[in-house]
């Protein structure tokens, strides 16, 4: 109990530990977010909101002007195949382009991020 010491009381050191908690658990929510993201754009030709897990409903872009230009990277691909899939990464990339935490495996267009209301990326 040496380490409780550097404490100076058992509570601090109790919501020392749920905070750090925290953070271990979002990280890792974070990676199994990303995760259902590249198994769903690697398996789904299309996006149906009513069958499609929360992750992937969180993280559709609604920005038609950043969707238009993702497509169109996308259309003029020697990777792209006649099904819209990448050769490179093996996404179907009509769902990928639509998908914030997805980027181009070959970097043409990079994961989306939306800072005050405008697309900017990381």
């Amino acid at each position: 109990m040496v380490f409780l010491r550097v404490f100076t009381d058992k509570l601090l050191f109790v919501e020392w530990i749920l905070e750090v908690l925290r953070a271990v658990s979002i990280y890792f929510l974070n990676i199994k977010a990303r995760i259902e993201v590249d198994q769903f754009s690697e398996t789904n030709e299309t996006i149906s909101m009513q069958t499609a897990p929360p992750a992937i409903r969180k993280s559709i872009i609604h920005d038609e002007a950043v969707l238009n230009m993702r497509w169109d990277l996308c259309k003029g691909c020697e990777f792209l195949n006649e099904s819209n899939r990448c050769e490179h990464c093996g996404c179907y990339m009509r769902v990928a382009v639509k998908l914030k935490q997805k980027q181009c495996p070959i970097g043409k267009w990079d994961k989306y991020k939306e800072v005050h209301g405008t697309y900017a990326t990381n």
